[in-house]
This record gives structure tokens, C-alpha cells and sequence, in this order.
């Protein structure tokens, strides 16, 4: 995933890179993702849009609470 915009706190990498070994592709061609989609959009909208963290486990991505938010993403 990418993120664009003025206010992304940007010049750096967020993942776990598991290396390019084939055992470490899926299907031996693409790699696996490691980060969870909802972690990156539950960290834009807690911090730009200041969402609470408990109204997006409840009513953005229902029962993701187990779904940690990435802190840092945005500038505010």
C-alpha cells in the first residue's frame, strides 16, 4: 500500500519483509502481505480525521479490535 498527501509523515518502509526465496512467495511468485490493510486505514483515520479507536473497531471495520492501528502515519 502507498500513501499520498501532504500530510503523510512519508520517507520510510512499514513492513515485515520476509526476503524473495521462493519458499517465502506465494504460490513461489508473489510475496505474502504482512500487514494487515485495516491496521494502515485505522491509523489514517484515528489520526487525520481523529476517529476513536473504538468507534473504528465497532463501526468502520467491525470486530477488528484485535487489528492493531499503525500510529505515525499522518502529520497533525
Amino acid at each position: 500500500m502507498l500513501l499520498a498527501g501532504g500530510a503523510v509523515n512519508g520517507g520510510r518502509i512499514i513492513a515485515d519483509w520476509p526476503g524473495l526465496s521462493e519458499s517465502n512467495l506465494y504460490q513461489g511468485r508473489d510475496l505474502y502481505p504482512t500487514t494487515d490493510i485495516r491496521s494502515v486505514f485505522k491509523g489514517v483515520l484515528a489520526q487525520h480525521l481523529h476517529l476513536q479507536e473504538k468507534f473504528l473497531d465497532q463501526s468502520v471495520f467491525p470486530d477488528s479490535k484485535t487489528v492493531p492501528v499503525i500510529d505515525g502515519l499522518v502529520t497533525t
